[in-house]
């Protein structure tokens, strides 16, 4: 086990955090630098959630300067967009509490990331599945619209 493994290993332990085969099956953690451990952690949750976060703003705030796909999407996800909306919240509230911690060289990483892992492996990932699953399946019976002015009309 290399030292940086190692030495995330005792604090998983000592503070009860989730174990870094989890952290990398649901974030992409790699850890690599034994002294910014837990900043690497806290970046990494945030840069990937961010990501989830602008795939739903694109679909949830379509303006017509949208990309084609982003349009029928959201035409798609007119029944759930409170939902997506709800779940795009959640995610920009980690984000940036995330990026206060982490600029802030602040102590809340620890109770960051435990929080950031049981919010997304208790409700947010399935949430964000849902919406997921609704688009492919939607996807799979999407036809060309013959009037493209209904999509961009968003009224």
């Amino acid at each position: 086990m290399k030292e940086v493994e190692s030495k995330y290993e005792k604090l998983r332990k000592k503070h009860n955090l989730p174990k870094l085969k989890e952290l990398r099956k649901e974030f992409g953690v790699k850890l690599e630098d034994p002294d910014f451990i837990l900043c690497d952690i806290v970046n990494k949750m945030k840069d990937e959630l961010l990501d989830r976060a602008r795939i739903l703003e694109s679909i949830v705030f379509v303006r017509t300067s949208s990309n084609l796909s982003s349009l029928y999407e959201a035409k798609m996800l007119e029944e759930k967009k409170d939902e997506a909306f709800e779940i795009f919240k959640q995610l920009m509230s980690i984000s940036w509490g995330a990026e206060k911690i982490v600029i802030a060289k602040d102590n809340q990483m620890i109770s960051f990331i435990k929080d950031t892992h049981n919010k997304w492996i208790k409700k947010l990932k399935t949430n964000f599945v849902e919406i997921c699953e609704l688009l492919e399946k939607k996807w799979k019976s999407a036809e060309i619209r013959k009037n493209q002015l209904t999509l961009m009309y968003h009224g």
